[in-house]
């Protein structure tokens, strides 16, 4: 009976040790699959952080190309008036031509 007995446990002592290396492997392959998934979840910022990088570069020349844009419509709105005062001046300058010349004429004709 006692050599029965110590099979018995012996047998229980077995399947317990299969039972704890079973759960071993299943705890080492949990650590594995998280450590896994962290990676993933590391690449995931990463690439995050890229595209924010690229997209905040994109809205900065975007920025720069606009205050560009305004400042060249800004320039040709001055060089527009600028023009309009010279054409404004140009045509007073030949009216003035044109009064002295018919004056001229006029004083001509009453001598």
């Amino acid at each position: 009976k006692l050599s029965a007995d110590n099979a018995d446990q012996q047998e229980q002592l077995d399947k317990a040790a299969a039972d704890a290396a079973e759960f071993k492997a299943g705890y080492d392959k949990l650590c594995v699959d998280t450590a896994e998934q962290q990676a993933q979840l590391d690449k995931a910022s990463a690439d995050a952080a890229e595209f924010k990088a690229g997209y905040d570069k994109y809205a900065a020349d975007a920025a720069e190309y606009k205050a560009g844009y305004d400042k060249l419509t800004a320039d040709n709105s001055e060089q527009k008036a600028q023009l309009d005062k010279a054409s404004a001046d140009a045509a007073e300058f030949k009216a003035g031509y044109d009064k002295l010349t018919a004056d001229h004429f006029e004083q001509r004709e009453q001598l």
